[in-house]
């Protein structure tokens, strides 16, 4: 129940966070913006292959995992309202959002302490 609350919050945030924005490059500046202000410091922010990936420092990554287990807020609770955002972007603006997940999938970026997203158009259907 509290995993479905998370994704309606993202999803109604993304109403407004992304209002006005079309393309994957206004989407991604308005993510950044959202990253910074809640703390996240970005890293680096190339283009690869019409994809904007955006490399940043997780700072929740290990946030109590003592008591509730390792990646649990960063990975469990937190990528809900992320959730939240896939789902508008691909129904409202056609846009494929890859939400935060662990930077040692990118063969240029294994820091374990690393996370990156990524954010491009999604692709035409095949014609038959």
């Amino acid at each position: 129940m509290i995993r479905r609350a998370l994704h309606a919050i993202g999803y109604l945030l993304a109403h407004v966070l992304f209002l006005g924005a079309h393309t994957p490059e206004a989407i991604v500046r308005r993510l950044r913006i959202a990253y910074r202000l809640v703390g996240v410091r970005i890293v680096e922010t190339p283009t690869v292959d019409a994809t904007e990936r955006t490399v940043f420092l997780c700072p929740y990554r290990n946030l109590a995992a003592g008591r509730v287990g390792r990646h649990r807020l960063c990975h469990d609770i937190l990528d809900r309202v992320d959730d939240g955002y896939v789902t508008y972007l691909r129904r409202h603006r056609d846009i494929d959002y890859q939400r935060p997940r662990s930077c040692a999938r990118l063969a240029y970026c294994g820091a374990s302490e690393y996370c990156y997203s990524e954010v491009s158009s999604r692709p035409d259907p095949p014609e038959r």
